[in-house]
């Protein structure tokens, strides 16, 4: 091995110096990020943050300078700097905004911290414990991106001006958007700055599709290969049965995630063109969004009012009503409909798709009805004609399920109708789909084994296929302990807040539903009101069984059977 030359040590020694100064401006990050946000507009305050700036920058170019110079090449400087290279695109355009670069460093250091100290031992235990654990491994994969985008949205550059940032609001943004709810405790067009609804939108995207389909999608892509555990864990979530069927899985909801949103952003975007008389570019962006929404049945908006405005609307209505739906489905089903419309001949022996597509279709028609006929007498849909009426209705049903759009009061519903509403975010969409809820197939089942029992059937029977005994369990498992979450938070927000047990229920479902519906009262809740919603939206995402496997200390005991007995029930 030859010796370093003099000139080698010494640009090492002044790379490790500009690193080392970098983090000083990190810890300055945090400091600034801990100051009263009135503080910001100081005179002092915007001197100390113009006169830093340009160092900031000097630093970080001459510390990436240094790094390519002591490099092997163009291709190693990429690999090794590539943390470095993504953020210093931020440092000069969203510094603008009030940011300072400092808070970017912030991030930087964080991700780097993180990196390095993942591989000693005690960090590197508790992942491989995580990773060991595909149901651990999708609760911390969720919670990391909540986390991340809580930092984000904290941030003075994701905040307009004149409101005050605030970590509970960034918080329950995030996991809103992450966990594809909806439910806001502010505005989201007059809060969040553009930089700030660009990061709902990632995060949204993130969410609907799942950060382990992104990553292993992205793996794919580049070629990289994927670990036993991570190959087992995307196995179990996406339902493959081999890597080239993984393969095929990612390929497909990349492909279709791709089309559908594109499709619904052009369409929404010539409409929002023509009817909001705005430019073009902007009506592409609200496409965009919404699409994004839509399909990821987030359910945010960049209009105060939701989609209120457009309640007659059919070309909006329509649209977003297909993309929630299709969200909704999962991709499972819309690959089974894709092969069917290719003349594929499997999808009638599929009986998961057949029972999706059922449960769904019976939910949007008799919501509809039930909607229409409960809000009969009430107010929200009282002024409008028959034609708009039914659309309303249309739209509220397929939206109550999954997706958390409004384009009537719901403050206003009568109670019979926001109590029908409940049981419909309570059923939810479709499993595999980017929807929360117990699930249609969940309702189904059940519903199934119930009509087995009072028929004094032995087997649960769908499509002349028997549903497996431990199925039929695991529906009931999941209703119970949804059932129990629903009523234990209730519980505690009838404790914390004033406001009556019907609406405190409907917040409650939404959250956990992952739907985003709301009678209005979610931003007037007590912080202790909000942390239990974020708790709920975070549950409803991952699901519950994933939630309670989660954080099972042990793996279950060995197959011991014991002796059976009888007891008395009902």
């Amino acid at each position: 091995m030859t010796e370093p030359s003099g000139m080698t040590r010494f640009l090492s020694r002044l790379h490790k110096a500009c690193r080392r100064t970098m983090n000083l401006f990190a810890v300055m990050g945090v400091a600034i990020l801990a100051l009263d946000p009135t503080l910001y507009g100081h005179p002092l305050y915007q001197g100390i943050q113009s006169l830093s700036i340009a160092p900031i920058y000097l630093l970080y170019a001459l510390y990436l300078g240094l790094g390519f110079a002591l490099s092997e090449g163009v291709f190693p400087f990429l690999v090794d700097s590539a943390i470095d290279l993504v953020f210093f695109a931020p440092m000069l355009f969203f510094t603008s905004g009030g940011v300072h670069p400092a808070h970017i460093l912030c991030v930087r250091q964080f991700i780097h911290y993180f990196n390095r100290h993942l591989q000693s031992s005690t960090l590197s235990n508790f992942a491989q414990s995580i990773s060991e654990r595909p149901a651990r491994l999708i609760a911390f994969s969720f919670a990391g991106i909540i986390l991340i985008g809580a930092f984000l949205l904290v941030l003075p550059v994701s905040v307009a001006a004149g409101h005050q940032p605030s970590f509970l609001t960034a918080l329950f943004t995030s996991t809103s958007a992450v966990c594809v709810t909806g439910l806001i405790v502010v505005d989201t067009p007059t809060y969040f700055t553009l930089f700030g609804q660009l990061v709902i939108m990632g995060l949204i995207q993130v969410g609907g599709l799942g950060i382990m389909t992104l990553s292993a999608g992205a793996a794919f892509l580049i070629g990289k290969r994927l670990g036993m555990t991570e190959r087992a864990v995307l196995q179990n979530v996406l339902d493959a049965t081999d890597l080239n069927a993984l393969r095929d899985t990612l390929r497909n909801i990349l492909q279709w995630t791709l089309v559908i949103e594109a499709t619904g952003a052009l369409i929404l975007a010539i409409r929002f063109w023509t009817v909001l008389d705005c430019p073009f570019f902007t009506a592409l962006y609200f496409g965009v969004f919404h699409a994004v929404s839509a399909f990821c049945n987030a359910g945010f908006a960049l209009f105060t009012d939701s989609l209120m405005k457009f309640t007659g609307d059919p070309v909006v209505n329509l649209t977003i009503m297909g993309l929630v739906v299709t969200g909704g489905l999962g991709f499972s089903v819309l690959s089974a409909i894709n092969g069917f419309l290719h003349g594929g001949k499997g999808f009638r022996h599929d009986v998961h798709s057949q029972m999706a597509i059922t449960v769904t279709i019976v939910l949007i028609v008799g919501g509809t009805l039930m909607i229409l006929a409960l809000e009969l007498p009430g107010p929200a849909m009282k002024d409008l004609p028959w034609g708009e009426r039914l659309l309303a209705a249309v739209f509220a049903s397929v939206t109550a399920r999954t997706a958390g759009f409004n384009t009537i009061d719901y403050a206003v519903m009568t109670p019979g109708a926001l109590f029908f509403t409940i049981l419909l975010m309570f059923v939810g969409a479709s499993p595999g789909s980017t929807g929360g809820g117990i699930k249609t197939t969940t309702a189904g089942t059940m519903l199934l084994a119930l009509d087995a029992e009072m028929k004094g059937r032995s087997a649960v029977v769908v499509l002349e296929r028997t549903i497996p005994p431990v199925i039929v369990l695991r529906a009931f498992l999941i209703t119970a302990i949804s059932g129990a979450l629903v009523a234990g938070c209730t519980f505690v927000l009838v404790v914390t807040d004033d406001f009556p047990l019907l609406n405190l229920l409907f917040e409650v479902v939404s959250a956990f539903a992952t739907v985003g519906l709301s009678t209005g009262i979610t931003a007037a809740l007590s912080s202790a009101g909000q942390v239990v919603l974020i708790f709920l939206m975070f549950i409803g995402r991952i699901g519950p069984l994933t939630w309670a496997l989660s954080i099972r200390s042990t793996p279950g005991a060995g197959h011991v059977r014991y002796p059976a007995t009888r007891l008395m029930v009902g």
